[in-house]
């Protein structure tokens, strides 16, 4: 009989007292499976500290001192796991009940996975709901095409971080987005696994959205997509999606972001690019609707 897998997840945070005993928790209410919990800390100085002590003895590691961001962090935690399979939950997300167990039998059905993931619901800082991310049908297409996968619900096999190493430290915006991409391009869409069910709650920051971060954000995954496009050994019909790459992945994010953030002087030259870039007439259409929505919405 095969063992059961060993989970690995690393907890990256920073001054996210007010959540983190929450995001704890429900890691350790997953108690059906192997697990270690790799906390890093990145010099708090908001009371996480004693959050993260009162649970130091159910943690296989924990600090707390400087990094060099959200990747640096992850990046060592998974260096010192030991797990089949391996997670990062931030700090102000969770996981539901039952979670690791889902992802433990979807494992056990595929033992050649590189990816399990499965769907998140969103919700904003006071726990109230904000929407979900359903990832059926999720392929590479739709990652190039600005449908996101929902982080806290994905989880790397060990197979997979053999082959394609950690996250890109340089990145702090679009690092998720590239570790992904870089697994779903490497592998067979079968080796991606859904499992459907809501894994975990992702807090979505409404008030952190600005202008710049639009700016950073799209600079960032379009760096991203320049490397991906530059691949030789791409499918013809991958490559036939690079238009359409940036038109959503790049240009609609900025505008979401900058209108979200009220600024209509950055926003609407993105739309418009994004517009411009598009080659399906209805999703430009959309993009319409979307400037029309968030007009009546800013009253």
């Amino acid at each position: 009989m095969t063992p059961p897998p060993l989970f690995s997840i690393i907890v990256p945070s920073f001054n996210q007292a007010v959540f983190l005993e929450d995001c704890l928790q429900s890691i350790l209410r997953q108690s059906d499976v192997g697990l270690e919990i790799l906390v890093f800390d990145g010099g708090s100085t908001d009371g996480s500290q004693a959050v993260i002590q009162r649970h130091a003895d159910q943690l296989a590691f924990w600090k707390s001192e400087p990094d060099r961001g959200q990747a640096d962090a992850v990046n060592q935690g998974w260096s010192r796991a030991k797990g089949d399979i391996l997670g990062w939950l931030n700090s102000d997300d969770a996981y539901l009940p039952g979670a690791l167990t889902r992802v433990a039998e979807a494992y056990r059905r595929n033992p050649d996975a590189v990816l399990i993931y499965g769907d998140v619901d969103e919700i904003h800082s006071d726990g109230t709901a904000a929407g979900a991310k359903r990832m059926a049908g999720f392929s590479l297409r739709s990652l190039l095409l600005g449908r996101n996968m929902g982080q806290p619900g994905v989880f790397v096999t060990r197979r997979a971080f053999a082959a394609v190493g950690g996250l890109d430290e340089s990145l702090h915006f679009a690092l998720d987005f590239d570790y992904f991409l870089r697994i779903w391009a490497r592998f067979p869409t079968q080796d991606c696994i859904y499992a459907p069910y809501t894994l975990a709650q992702s807090r979505i920051w409404q008030g952190t959205k600005s202008s710049t971060q639009a700016d950073k954000f799209g600079a960032e995954y379009r760096r991203v997509l320049d490397v991906f496009f530059s691949r030789p050994d791409l499918p013809a019909e991958i490559h036939a999606l690079r238009r359409q790459a940036y038109s959503r992945s790049v240009f609609l994010r900025q505008a979401r972001l900058s209108l979200d953030a009220g600024d209509w002087r950055r926003g609407l030259p993105a739309l418009f690019r994004a517009m411009w870039t598009e080659r399906s007439p209805y999703q430009a259409l959309r993009m319409i609707y979307l400037a029309i929505r968030t007009w009546r919405a800013r009253g």
